[in-house]
């Protein structure tokens, strides 16, 4: 009877290792017309209470100088400056590549387990050319998405994106799971 309820225990162990095992990485690649100009993406891990603000604030009123959510989001988002300028790039970075790979290191998968982020909010300065931005809530906001941060949500433990000069594209999508759809 001792024997069966270890060999449960140990399965069960198992399986919750091989669920939450694999790295995170997160992929982002700029197309050559955004990547040729200056622009500033944040990546911002949110937790379940934060996600209403962060889907409903201004795109506009963000990226505005002296934007108090965005000085306040400092201490927990990543930013990422196209053209990418890296004294020490990982594998497969570019000018136009970036990858924030969990098994680096990155302070910043601390400090958003810290807060218990759930979801990943990808926000670009796209430029203001020939398209007219409208300050839209949520995923309608063309400089917004938002993703769910969990690695069991993504095959391989991977999220592509692409910076656009007219949106934000995420290139895999996650499982069909209910804890994985972000709206």
């Amino acid at each position: 009877m001792r024997a069966v309820l270890l060999k449960g225990r140990v399965f069960a162990l198992l399986v919750v290792v091989l669920l939450m095992g694999g790295c995170r990485t997160i992929v982002v690649t700029a197309t050559d017309d955004i990547c040729k100009k200056s622009v500033e993406v944040h990546l911002v891990g949110v937790n379940r209470f934060e996600k209403s603000r962060w889907e409903s604030v201004s795109m506009t009123e963000y990226w505005k100088p002296g934007s108090d959510l965005r000085k306040s989001s400092k201490g927990y988002r990543y930013t990422i400056q196209f053209p990418v300028r890296s004294a020490a790039p990982l594998k497969g970075e570019t000018p136009c590549r970036k990858i924030l790979a969990e098994e680096n290191k990155d302070p910043i998968w601390t400090i958003w387990k810290a807060r218990s982020a759930e979801y990943l909010f990808v926000l670009a300065d796209l430029p203001r050319g020939a398209t007219k931005f409208k300050d839209l809530s949520g995923n309608a906001d063309a400089r917004r998405l938002c993703l769910p941060l969990d690695k069991g949500c993504w095959e391989k433990g991977e999220i592509g994106l692409s910076i656009e000069a007219a949106n934000i594209v995420s290139l895999t999508m996650p499982k069909l799971k209910p804890q994985c759809m972000a709206d």
